[in-house]
C-alpha cells in the first residue's frame, strides 16, 4: 500500500464562537490494501477549541487499493487569535501481521480566528473594496475617505451658513431702517 493523508479546513478564517469543519482524507494509491488504518488529529486543544460533532480520530479495518476514505469533525473556537494547525497522522500495516507504518498529513495554512468585531470590519472592508473598485483597501484608507468627505461637507455647510447669516443680517438691517421711517 501507498497511503497518504490530506488535512483541510472548511474556511480560510473562522470567527470566535462559530463552528467550522476539519476534513481528513486518507488515500491508498498502492496496489494492495492497507490494514488497521488509524487516523488521528491531536492538534485541536480542548482549552482552545470545543469539539461539536464527530471525533478527532477514527480507525478503518481495511483501506482497499486505489481507494480513499474521509473523516470529518466540527469544532468551535473558544478564543480569537491565530492558530497554526499541526499535521494529522495516519498509521497502517501492509498486512494484518506486518509492522505498522506512520505518516503525517500536509500542514494547512495558519488559521485566523476573528472576533465578531473583526468579522464585521472585514466584511465592511470587502464591501468597501468593491464599491471603491479596489481603490480603498484598509481601515486607515476609509478613515481618510471619511475625513475628506466630512471636511468637504463641513466646508459646504459653513459656506451655506455664512450666506444665511448675511441674508439674515441684511433682512434685519432693512427691518430696522423701515422702523426708523
Amino acid at each position: 500500500p501507498f497511503v497518504m493523508l490530506m488535512k483541510s479546513i472548511s474556511r480560510e478564517q473562522v470567527v470566535y464562537g462559530e463552528s467550522f469543519d476539519v476534513k481528513l482524507r486518507v488515500f491508498n494509491k498502492g496496489d494492495s490494501p492497507a490494514y488497521g488504518v488509524t487516523i488521528k488529529d491531536g492538534d485541536w486543544s480542548p482549552s482552545m477549541f470545543e469539539l461539536i460533532k464527530g471525533a478527532k480520530e477514527t480507525a478503518l479495518d481495511v483501506l482497499d487499493a486505489n481507494s480513499n476514505a474521509t473523516h470529518s469533525f466540527t469544532l468551535r473556537p473558544l478564543f480569537a487569535g491565530e492558530h497554526a494547525p499541526a499535521a494529522a497522522t495516519v498509521g497502517y500495516a501492509p498486512s494484518s501481521q506486518a509492522a505498522r507504518t506512520t505518516h503525517t498529513s500536509n500542514l494547512p495554512a495558519k488559521l485566523p480566528v476573528l472576533s465578531r468585531a473583526e468579522k464585521y470590519t472585514h466584511m465592511a472592508l470587502t464591501v468597501g473594496r468593491v464599491l471603491s473598485l479596489n481603490f480603498v483597501r484598509t481601515v486607515w484608507g476609509w478613515c481618510m475617505v471619511a475625513l475628506f468627505w466630512g471636511s468637504l461637507f463641513g466646508l459646504v455647510g459653513l459656506i451655506k451658513l455664512q450666506k444665511k447669516m448675511r441674508v439674515w443680517r441684511h433682512e434685519r438691517a432693512v427691518a430696522e431702517i423701515e422702523k426708523m421711517k
